[in-house]
């Protein structure tokens, strides 16, 4: 089988290949019974049908990664070869990860892929993007699948109490009650994975707490997981003081949509403006999910493409 790919005219070839050639070189080395070679910016490939499909597949992921001006490595290219089609895939190791007592979570994406490395890897993470991403459920999955290896003693999840569209006097209760709405997210994450009986008894136990990001102030944090979910609804001397929770042998993952925010005053989100500031610093991460990562019914990301942002 011979196959033709045709890179656009607007992309540097370099930004693809690597500087002298070196991802074009690993991509000939993962399929050594291809033949592929470049003219112009027409790639020719030569061989089976399976591994032509699978050669192309990893350079369509290349040619999206071009167009979006970002560096592709080596440590890139193996990611794309290792994630696949999980419905093609649904028994692959790489595909399906055992978070707790044979609760697994699929692995839908490269992204997906990258934000669970990102976050083993880093002492902050921040996953950034649209709803129905995995941002939030991925970060639990992680914090979950630490406590269960005994890596940490504590998951804390919190969260800003900031309404979308509503207001917190509206709704019945004392305070405790009133705040609860705002973590059912959290809660339905977590009794996925440990059931209602576990949860609830952790929950007693504080090895999993739940809670506002105001009630966050004046604690420090060894040995724990930390999230905290719908970020672009915090200030940045909320996000500060947050960060500052941080102790000994512990993780934190900050979650956010720039796009979705709740705030009265919007300019007052120190999302973005944290992130990047601290994207300087080696211990911090920062993965950025596109429309094109949601994992919620396909509709979701054309709707998100034609409704501008706030």
């Amino acid at each position: 089988m011979t196959f033709e790919k045709t890179i656009p005219i607007d992309q540097e070839l370099v930004n693809i290949f690597g500087v002298n050639d070196q991802n074009l070189n690993y991509l000939k080395s993962l399929f050594p019974n291809l033949e592929i070679n470049v003219r112009g910016n027409v790639i020719y490939i030569n061989g089976s049908t399976k591994d032509t499909q699978e050669a192309t597949r990893i350079l369509d992921e290349m040619i999206i990664m071009g167009s979006k001006n970002e560096t592709i490595e080596i440590p890139d290219l193996e990611l794309i070869a290792k994630i696949k089609n999980p419905e093609k895939l649904e028994n692959s190791k790489v595909s399906q990860l055992n978070v707790i007592d044979n609760k697994f979570i699929k692995v839908k994406n490269l992204n997906q892929f990258k934000y669970l490395e990102t976050i083993d890897n880093s002492t902050i993470t921040f996953g950034i993007g649209p709803a129905g991403t995995g941002k939030t459920f991925l970060a639990v999955a992680s914090a979950v699948k630490m406590y269960s290896e005994n890596k940490i003693k504590k998951i804390v999840l919190t969260r800003p109490a900031v309404e979308a569209g509503e207001r917190l006097g509206y709704l019945p209760g004392d305070l405790s009650q009133k705040i609860d709405p705002y973590l059912v997210p959290l809660f339905d994450s977590l009794e996925y994975f440990f059931g209602n009986e576990t949860l609830q008894y952790l929950i007693d136990k504080r090895n999993i707490e739940i809670v506002p990001l105001a009630y966050m102030r004046g604690r420090t944090l060894n040995d724990a997981c930390i999230i905290l979910d719908e970020a672009q609804n915090a200030t940045i001397s909320q996000i500060k003081m947050f960060l500052t929770r941080l102790g000994e042998n512990s993780k934190m993952i900050i979650t956010g949509d720039e796009t979705q925010i709740d705030l009265n005053n919007r300019t007052f989100s120190g999302l973005k403006k944290t992130r990047k500031t601290l994207s300087k610093i080696e211990e911090v991460s920062v993965l950025e999910f596109e429309n094109t990562d949601i994992v919620r019914n396909k509709i979701v990301s054309k709707i998100l493409e034609i409704f501008p942002d706030k």
